[in-house]
């Protein structure tokens, strides 16, 4: 943002706390992803199906993204 020129740029982060969606995207993501995981051998098809056993036991602590916002002013603004 400062190089396109605004300035006072400021930026904030919300970061939401772990709940039962954040286990769903969770679920969701990897099952979309698992091919992919697999051929690059990034993960095998065992570690994958463990993990997702534990995403539904809730086991793990889970969290989405954070949000991130950032804002600037135009010079002369």
């Amino acid at each position: 943002m400062r190089g396109a020129g605004l300035t006072e740029v400021r930026a904030d982060a919300y970061f939401p706390v772990t709940g039962p969606a954040c286990a769903e995207l969770e679920r969701a993501t990897v099952e979309q992803v698992r091919d992919q995981l697999v051929a690059k051998g990034l993960a095998t098809r065992a570690e994958i199906e463990s993990h997702l056993a534990h995403v539904a036991a809730g086991d793990l602590d889970l969290a989405t993204s954070p949000m991130i916002s950032a804002w600037g002013r135009k010079p002369g603004a």
